[in-house]
């Protein structure tokens, strides 16, 4: 990694910036799902050799994940906490006290580092340490109690092309508005200088 890594940022948002509900996502959406994962654990076509990458979240998001899908599998999860959580018995699972630490304790074989919750982390992040936002935009209002800050009125950042974004991802990402369970959203990729 170099000697200040980037990160970027996931996240699934409304118009109104609204990310999660009672500590979990306040929508089912299978084929955002499947991005996530996909963008996360990477290509294995576009991995270096013996690298894999890094997913960074705060103590909630570790717990709102599905005990029989933690940790999330073929990447380093670091686990920021400042009330300490245990994660003893998960492999390739990291717990910090502060988002600091685990940028700088991220594994040297991570490829691509992303942050991926929740709220606080993303406030921490975004104006530091995110040079790219993977912002699956929900398009439908949805009642939720925590929220993304809009860092997009920020003149620093700029929407990247819709190509752009397939090339960086390493695949073809679906164009436009998606429709799924009655709820519409579409991929954008926000990116600056830093």
């Amino acid at each position: 990694m170099p000697t200040s890594p980037r990160l970027t940022a996931i996240v699934a948002a409304t118009v109104e910036g609204g990310i999660g509900r009672d500590g979990g996502l306040p929508w089912r959406l299978p084929g955002e799902m499947k991005y996530f994962a996909r963008v996360t654990t990477g290509e294995a076509s576009t991995l270096p050799t013996g690298s894999r990458n890094a997913v960074i979240m705060g103590r909630k998001t570790w717990d709102g994940i599905p005990p029989k899908f933690r940790p999330l599998k073929d990447r380093h999860n670091l686990v920021v906490s400042r009330a300490g959580v245990d994660v003893s018995n998960n492999t390739n699972t990291t717990a910090h006290g502060s988002l600091e630490d685990a940028i700088t304790l991220l594994p040297e074989s991570t490829h691509r580092a992303f942050l991926i919750g929740g709220a606080q982390l993303y406030d921490q992040a975004l104006p530091r340490y995110c040079d790219r936002v993977l912002l699956t935009r929900v398009l439908d209002k949805i009642e939720c109690d925590a929220f993304l800050a809009d860092f997009t009125s920020d003149k620093s950042w700029r929407q990247a092309s819709h190509k752009d974004l397939c090339e960086w991802v390493g695949w073809e990402v679906p164009e436009g508005e998606v429709e799924e369970k009655g709820t519409k959203y579409r991929f954008e990729m926000w990116v600056r200088d830093l």
